[in-house]
């Protein structure tokens, strides 16, 4: 398990960044990060790999072409992040806004469709390279999993499958978040979308490696409808759905953390993949 630590002094912000901090209070953080704020600025604290300094710098562009995303602040070296406690923390502005729901798939899609309209990006491209594959064979006796190792190595196997098939279809590519999920959305009083979070992952790649995540919700249609969406990629929504539910099994087999998201995240998403994608086969061109 993750430890919990005291949040930064003032002394090391303005150290560090050159900001003048009030006291920094807990703020609700998420699964990879602990996070900070004086209702000014927010710190983001890694647990573990913290975002490139590339990711971090591109949040400034994205703002800078009407996304609203919170620009990470310079280190006072010229860098990014800085250390705490054997850690990396970034600093943001922050976002008064309340976390995302399903009740806000419309607003999600619709935003997600806005960063999906930039292609000129300087970005990796994807290769559909997935460490869960890996990971999972090597860790199918672990406790956690061991009882349904079979189904799990029967989606492995599966998705090295869709890979091969994905990696030969040529589709557009575009910025894609991969992870625009509600948790990483903020929602003002109004139900517009204030803050997309968490770019740290972000590829020039498929839009169907984004859009895959309204298939995760309650309402997958209601999702794809208010994005718009048509002519998708069935192949590069599989692979996409059924990457997310085996790297949420891996990541928490792997540090041993969250117990219950095995299930939550992991093993009720991959029972539900192939009823999602039936769902999605209209607004697909194949």
């Amino acid at each position: 398990m993750w430890s919990v630590v005291a949040p930064l002094a003032v002394a090391q912000v303005r150290d560090d960044f050159g900001v003048e901090v009030g006291e920094l209070r807990p703020h609700p953080g998420g699964f990879e990060a602990d996070a900070f704020t004086d209702g000014r600025w927010f710190v983001k604290l890694w647990r573990q790999q913290p975002d490139s300094d590339a990711a971090l710098a591109l949040t400034a562009e994205l703002a800078a072409r009407g996304l609203p995303v919170p620009a990470a602040q310079r280190t006072l070296d010229g860098s990014y992040t800085s250390a705490h406690l054997g850690r990396r923390y970034a600093l943001f502005p922050f976002v008064d806004g309340r976390q995302a729901t399903w009740d806000d798939a419309d607003a999600i899609a619709r935003a997600m469709r806005t960063a999906h309209e930039i292609t000129d990006l300087l970005l990796p491209r994807t290769d559909m390279d997935e460490w869960c594959i890996e990971a999972l064979r090597d860790r199918r006796d672990h406790p956690w999993i061991v009882d349904r190792r079979d189904e799990v190595m029967a989606n492995v196997d599966r998705l090295e499958a869709v890979i091969e098939r994905a990696r030969v279809i040529d589709v557009p590519h575009v910025v894609c978040h991969r992870d625009l999920f509600p948790h990483n959305v903020l929602v003002g009083r109004d139900g517009s979308v204030v803050a997309l979070l968490d770019w740290g992952q972000m590829m020039l790649a498929p839009r169907e490696h984004d859009v895959f995540a309204g298939l995760c919700g309650p309402d997958p249609v209601r999702f794809l409808s208010a994005y718009r969406a048509q002519r998708l990629d069935l192949t590069h929504l599989e692979y996409a759905r059924l990457a997310r539910s085996l790297r949420d099994i891996a990541v928490r087999v792997d540090n041993e953390v969250d117990l219950d998201g095995i299930n939550t995240w992991g093993f009720d998403g991959l029972r539900r993949v192939d009823a999602d994608l039936v769902l999605a086969r209209p607004f697909c061109d194949r």
